[in-house]
């Protein structure tokens, strides 16, 4: 199987990792299985949506949500933004499908 990242980037991660370890207690468990990076910063741009139905201001049906579209600062708080765009989501569905019977 090929690796999922660059020869780079694998290096810089074995390094970082016992390093994290001396910081992070069991960061660096040898019985690890698979280890997942996350930053510790939120996007630094914030894609625009409408503040009643979450839809992007410009892109009609694209749904910004979490950390990756600047609502969020953490998991957390991105499942809960996730959370308000699916309800978000289904309100306009279920408006487009009785707007469709009429």
């Amino acid at each position: 199987m090929a690796p999922s990242l660059p020869d780079y980037a694998i290096e810089a991660i074995r390094e970082a990792l016992p390093a994290f370890g001396k910081k992070i207690r069991g960061f660096d468990r040898k019985d690890a299985v698979l280890t997942g990076i996350e930053t510790r910063t939120s996007s630094p741009v914030r894609i625009k949506r409408d503040k009643e139905n979450l839809q992007s201001i410009n892109t009609r049906g694209l749904y910004p949500a979490g950390e990756g579209a600047g609502y969020a600062g953490g998991i957390l708080s991105a499942g809960v933004d996730g959370i308000k765009v699916a309800e978000a989501l289904v309100h306009e569905m279920l408006k487009d499908r009785e707007e469709g019977m009429r």
